[in-house]
């Protein structure tokens, strides 16, 4: 925007041009362009049509010597100059000479309103864009729009918003007018009016992708992760991420209580399998969520024999009991128990573990190695707690039960 607003004031300057100002009771007619002002003029635009502008530049630098009071349209063609060439600051100076000069030279307001925008000054250049807005033929709302736009660089959202409101307000309001009032909104955290002018947005331009992912965004601030999810997917469908959109699309769908329908995103950030034990883990406990225990169980088994520890030993013990599988169960919880056994302090967990191995043995009806396992719980518990008695119980119900057995 900035770049093109400099650009198109170069059509703007003509030496036989009429007033650009709006006609207003205090607004000075343009000053009277003398014959040696016009020359010069002349002269450099012919050396800027052969795309000799540092050559326009020094015929000009060269004339200010003996002309210090030139015309406003010589500063403003210095101006131009000077900011083509990357010397904003010296632009700056050229371009408040021509408005010192004529403070309704149009032009040269908007041009000094962007120059002091890229100089870190958005509130002044707020205040010289609307200044070029009043000072139309006929109203130009892009001027209204730069004004609107600066003065939210500035972090002055409520002092925008009337502007934007009725930019918005009109017949066919264009994208960048509902764009930055939606930003205004949300500056100001009014995200159910900033909701609203998604919508239009939407409406107007639904294959734009940053509209959806502006749309998750905007869902995730109200944590509705299932409408993020939704808007993100379209945006990824328009145009799809890197892995780490991907990863934040999985993210959503977990987040919304839909963790099968994140397993692809997440495969898809992962280059299309499981490379780390992490992401092992991440699918088993995805697929456990999700309720899929065949596949729970096997990322559950593959994660605890990659890199096996109680907890991973002990998920896959779970699964196994909901799944009625009780002798993978008595294995996967024995597993768990004998790591446990090796950390000191967590004698009572080695227990549990083992108790659990136990009660999936029985039933199995492997009552030898439920009785293997309750004497293991018994042995690693604490004295006394719940997992020892409980471990007594059943101990001696297994033993009860061997007995009848062995009497037939």
């Amino acid at each position: 925007m900035i770049g093109r607003a400099l650009i198109a004031a170069l059509a703007l300057l003509l030496l036989a041009a009429p007033s650009l100002a709006a006609p207003a009771q205090d607004c000075p007619e343009e000053p009277r362009l003398n014959h040696s002002v016009h020359k010069v003029l002349f002269e450099a635009q012919q050396l800027m049509e052969k795309k000799q502008d540092a050559e326009a530049a020094r015929k000009l630098a060269q004339y200010a010597k003996d002309h210090p009071e030139a015309h406003p349209r010589f500063w403003f063609l210095r101006g131009v100059l000077a900011y083509q060439a990357k010397q904003r600051d010296e632009a700056g100076v050229y371009f408040a000479k021509a408005v010192e000069g004529w403070p309704c030279f149009q032009a040269a307001v908007r041009n000094l309103a962007v120059v002091r925008y890229e100089q870190g000054k958005p509130a002044e250049a707020s205040r010289l864009a609307y200044r070029a807005y009043l000072l139309s033929k006929t109203a130009d709302y892009n001027l209204l729009y730069e004004a609107s736009v600066f003065l939210l660089g500035a972090g002055q959202a409520a002092n925008a918003l009337p502007w934007l409101e009725e930019l918005c307000a009109r017949p066919q309001p264009k994208k960048a007018w509902l764009t930055a009032q939606l930003r205004a909104y949300l500056d100001l955290k009014r995200n159910k009016r900033a909701a609203k002018v998604l919508e239009r947005l939407l409406a107007g331009w639904p294959e734009d992708a940053s509209l959806w992912r502006l749309g998750a965004s905007l869902a995730t601030m109200n944590k509705d992760y299932a409408g993020a999810a939704a808007s993100l997917a379209v945006a990824y469908h328009l145009q799809p991420p890197k892995e780490a959109g991907w990863r934040q699309l999985a993210d959503l769908y977990r987040a919304a209580g839909a963790p099968l329908a994140a397993i692809p995103f997440y495969l898809k950030a992962w280059g299309g399998e499981p490379k780390q034990i992490k992401q092992q883990d991440r699918l088993a406990d995805l697929y456990t969520h999700g309720h899929d225990l065949e596949q729970a169980a096997a990322w559950s088994l593959k994660a605890a024999q990659t890199q096996p520890t109680a907890r991973r030993w002990a998920r896959a013990g779970r699964i196994y009991l909901e799944q009625k599988a009780y002798s993978q169960a008595h294995d996967a919880y024995r597993n768990a128990a004998k790591l446990e056994d090796k950390h000191q302090g967590k004698k009572d967990k080695g227990g549990r573990y083992w108790l659990l191995a136990g009660y999936a043995a029985w039933q199995n009806e492997q009552l030898s190695l439920a009785e293997a396992a309750f004497g293991n719980a018994l042995h690693s518990a604490v004295k006394n707690s719940s997992t020892a008695k409980e471990a007594v119980r059943g101990l001696k119900a297994v033993r009860e039960q061997r007995r009848q057995q062995a009497e037939g």
